[in-house]
């Protein structure tokens, strides 16, 4: 940070701030995204009761990460993008702050 405590615009773009919180659009129910920081959040209803939910960088399209690289089922919309937040929170917070 600056010697104004006051974060640049690329740090306040990468790193959450609290109360900061992705907006999921789509159908919450099935098929939903979220933009956030350079992210992008998803959950998707695979079949029966099986979540899918994963995390990527915009820029560059690669998934950061995936409930396909957890053991644990999501069993849950709700679940899907609470994971994927706190997926995305995790991958921000490890980012390099600008100097």
């Amino acid at each position: 940070m600056s010697g104004h405590d006051v974060p640049s615009a690329a740090e306040a773009l990468r790193h959450p701030t609290q109360g900061d919180r992705p907006v999921w659009t789509g159908d919450l129910n099935d098929d939903c995204t979220a933009m956030w920081r350079g992210l992008m959040l998803r959950a998707e209803w695979m079949n029966g009761r099986i979540w899918w939910w994963a995390v990527s960088d915009m820029a560059t399209g690669q998934e950061i990460d995936s409930s396909n690289n957890r053991s644990a089922l999501v069993t849950s919309g709700m679940a899907a993008r609470r994971d994927a937040e706190a997926s995305a929170t995790r991958h921000l917070k490890w980012l390099p702050r600008e100097t």
